[in-house]
C-alpha cells in the first residue's frame, strides 16, 4: 500500500476522534505509547507478549464475532483440532466465550451495525463489515479506536496489514483482520485440458516458471473452445465467469487499477490511463472472439459456478472463497494465478479487490472493550505448535484438490510485492458494476464506458475528497 494513503487519512478522517460522541457512546482514553514490537524471533515472543495488557479472570463474558457467510465448524485436520483445542484451553483459563458465527445477511450487515451501535445494543462484539460498508458508520464515529487499546499490537505478523493501514485513520487505527485471504485467480478442468493437448499440470509449471502470460492464456482460450459438430455453434467454451471478478483482474496484471490515491494523498479515477484501456480492450477480446461463454437469458448471476462444475466450460476466473461450489465436481482441478501482461515486466500479477475489516463498536466502555480485544488478541493467537508461516494452508489443503495450487499459487499470491490494494470500495458511492457489467455484456465497449462513468466517478471522488478537507478544518483545533 502506498504511503501517501496515510497522509490523505490522517488529513481528512480525524473526524471520527471528535464526533465519536454523536453516536451517543462514552469517551475512550487517549491513545497509549506503543509499545515496541520486539524481534520477531522465538526467543523474544514472551517478551514481547508480557510488553500487551491482560486480563486474569474476564468474569464469563460472552463474545461473539459476527459476519454474514460462515459458522465456525472444526475441520478434520490436526490442525484444525488442535486449534479448536488451543481456542477451549484459553476459555476455560480466562473465563470467557468466544465464537465467529453467521448473525446477519451481507444485505442487511451495515444497517445492523449502525442500528446497534446507535442503539447501544450491537448484536455482535466484533462486526465483520465488507470494505465498501466501512466508509459510512465510520465518518458517523460509530467504531472504536482499536489503536487505544494496549491489548493489541498490530505490528505482530498475525495481522493483515493491509487491513491495518487502510483503516489508520488520522491517530486511530479502526478496524483489522487476522486473515490474509488469496482472492482471485483461475480455476482450471484437469481433464478438459488433456483433452485439448495440454498437459493438466502446465498451468502450474508456467506461472511458476514466469511463463503464464495474456499470450499464453490466449492460446488456451483457442484450444479449450470447440465446436465439436461443425455446424458452427460453439460446444465448449474456454471461459465463464462474474464481471466484477474478471475485468479487475485483467486490469491489475497491466498494473492498471480502477481507483488509486495520488501524491497529493488525494482519491484519483485511474480509469483514464492507458494501461487500463488496454487491459479492458485485452479482457474483452476473449469475448469478443468467441471464447468466453455468455450469460444464458434467464441464469442467475453466479451462473457460472455450475458452468465450471459441470464442464461446460473449462476455466473460471473466480474467487478463492467460492470454492465451494465445486466441492461435488467429478472432474479434478487446479488453480492458478491470472495470468499477466508479458510486455509490462513488473505487473502485479496478483489482486486484492476487497479485504473483510472486522470492527468494534464505539459504544463501549473502555475497559470493556480492553476485555474483548484482550479476547480477541487470545483467540487471534497461532496455534501452539504450528509454524506460523505454515500453519495458515492447513485450511486450504481440506479445500483444495491438489497441494500445487496451496504451496505454489496461495503463497504467490499473500507475497505483499504481488498484491494490488484496491481503493475503489472505501468510496462507498463507487461500484465495479458501474463499468464492468455493460461492458462484459458486449452492451458497449470499454472506451465508449471509461467515457461515459468518468463525470459520475470523478464528482463522487471529488465530493469525498471535499469532505475529508472540510474535515480536516473543522476538527483542526
Amino acid at each position: 500500500m502506498k504511503a501517501n494513503m496515510k497522509k490523505l487519512l490522517a488529513m481528512g478522517l480525524t473526524v471520527v476522534l471528535t464526533v465519536g460522541c454523536l453516536s451517543g457512546c462514552g469517551d475512550k482514553n487517549d491513545d497509549p505509547a506503543k509499545p515496541d514490537p520486539g524481534s520477531k524471533n522465538e526467543e523474544n515472543k514472551e517478551e514481547q507478549s508480557s510488553q500487551k495488557k491482560t486480563f486474569d479472570d474476564l468474569g464469563g463474558m460472552t463474545i461473539s464475532i459476527g459476519d454474514w457467510y460462515t459458522s465456525e465448524e472444526v475441520g478434520e485436520s490436526e490442525y484444525a483440532r488442535a486449534t479448536e483445542d488451543y481456542r477451549q484451553e484459553i476459555m476455560d483459563k480466562y473465563n470467557f466465550k468466544i465464537k465467529r458465527e453467521t448473525k446477519f445477511s451481507y444485505q442487511d450487515q451495515q444497517e445492523k451495525y449502525v442500528n446497534g451501535v446507535m442503539s447501544k445494543s450491537p448484536e455482535c462484539q466484533l462486526h465483520y463489515l465488507y470494505q465498501e460498508k466501512v466508509a459510512a458508520p465510520l465518518m458517523k464515529g460509530l467504531m472504536y479506536d482499536l489503536s487505544t487499546l494496549p491489548e493489541l499490537d498490530f505490528k505482530e505478523e498475525k495481522w493483515n496489514q493491509t487491513v491495518v493501514e487502510l483503516m489508520s485513520i488520522g491517530n486511530g487505527i479502526w478496524g483489522m483482520n487476522p486473515e490474509a485471504e488469496p482472492r482471485g485467480g483461475v480455476f482450471f478442468n484437469k481433464r478438459m485440458l488433456k483433452e485439448a493437448g495440454i498437459e493438466e499440470d502446465e498451468p502450474y509449471d508456467l506461472q511458476k516458471s514466469g511463463k503464464w502470460t495474456w499470450t499464453k492464456f490466449k492460446e488456451y482460450c483457442k484450444k479449450l473452445t470447440v465446436d465439436a459438430d461443425g455446424d458452427g455453434k460453439t460446444d465448449q467454451y474456454a471461459l465463464a465467469s462474474f464481471s466484477k471478478y474478471y475485468l479487475p483482474m485483467c486490469a491489475a496484471n497491466n498494473n492498471a487499477t480502477f481507483v488509486d490515491v495520488n501524491e497529493e494523498g488525494k482519491y484519483e479515477n485511474k480509469s483514464g490511463t492507458k494501461e487500463f484501456l488496454e487491459a479492458m480492450n485485452w479482457g474483452m477480446s476473449l469475448y469478443n472472439e468467441g471464447y468466453i461463454k455468455p450469460k444464458p437469458d434467464g441464469a442467475a448471476w453466479d451462473w457460472y459456478k455450475a458452468a465450471f462444475r459441470d464442464g461446460e466450460v473449462a476455466m473460471q476466473v473466480s474467487e478463492v472463497y467460492e470454492i465451494s461450489a465445486f466441492a461435488t465436481m467429478e472432474d479434478n482441478w487446479g488453480f492458478v494465478m491470472f495470468p499477466y501482461n508479458e510486455k509490462n515486466k513488473d505487473a502485479t500479477n496478483c489482486s486484492t479487490p476487497n479485504d473483510n475489516i472486522i470492527v468494534m463498536p464505539s459504544c463501549y466502555e473502555p475497559e470493556e472493550a480492553e476485555k474483548i480485544a484482550f479476547a480477541y488478541d487470545l483467540y487471534t493467537e497461532p496455534t501452539p505448535e504450528f509454524d506460523l508461516e505454515e500453519a495458515w494452508k492447513e485450511p486450504y489443503y481440506e479445500q483444495f484438490r491438489d497441494e500445487r495450487a496451496v504451496d505454489e499459487t496461495l503463497t504467490m499470491m499473500r507475497e505483499p510485492e504481488r498484491k494490488q490494494t484496491s481503493y475503489l470500495p472505501m468510496l462507498g458511492e463507487l461500484d465495479y458494476g458501474d463499468f464492468c457489467y455493460s461492458v462484459y455484456a458486449g452492451a458497449t465497449t470499454p472506451a465508449k464506458q471509461i467515457e461515459k462513468v468518468s463525470s459520475q466517478w470523478n464528482k463522487v471522488i471529488d465530493d469525498m475528497n471535499k469532505k475529508y478537507e472540510n474535515f480536516a478544518a473543522s476538527h483542526s483545533k
